[in-house]
């Protein structure tokens, strides 16, 4: 018993980095398990080898346990080309990051803000609510 706890108590403490991959920007947001995810930062889209350069930095600066990038879904379920270039992106992150790589359905996340009146930064709010929506799905796992 004392040791599911002790499994509990260090998987609260794991600390994820959500994306909102975009062609020009790709938003970032911090969260850890248990907790609330915030905007982090944004990076300029140069490249995927620079992106990967700068993602692997901040895992290793930050103590990043985990990936979680963002999939935009059509409201019809049919592909479309932003959800095929960010699964490219995805699965090149799942060949080439140091940490696991989640999926989750980003549907929204810029609305949301745009609603609240958030224009600046908009990116990393739109990774912040990709990275609760993982934050949220897995708390019942503590």
């Amino acid at each position: 018993m004392a040791n599911n706890h002790n499994i509990a108590k260090s998987r609260s403490r794991e600390k994820y980095l959500g994306l909102d991959f975009g062609d020009k920007n790709i938003g970032l947001a911090l969260g850890v398990l248990g907790s609330m995810a915030v905007p982090y930062k944004i990076l300029a889209n140069i490249s995927q080898e620079n992106t990967m350069l700068e993602l692997e930095k901040i895992i290793k600066s930050e103590q990043i346990d985990g990936l979680v990038i963002g999939l935009p879904t059509s409201l019809s379920g049919q592909d479309n080309e932003r959800q095929s270039i960010t699964n490219n992106f995805i699965k090149f992150c799942q060949k080439n990051i140091s940490v696991p790589v989640y999926v989750v359905d980003e549907s929204f996340t810029s609305q949301l803000y745009v609603k609240q009146g958030i224009k600046k930064d908009l990116d990393k709010y739109s990774a912040a609510a990709i990275l609760e929506t993982f934050l949220t799905q897995n708390e019942s796992k503590l």
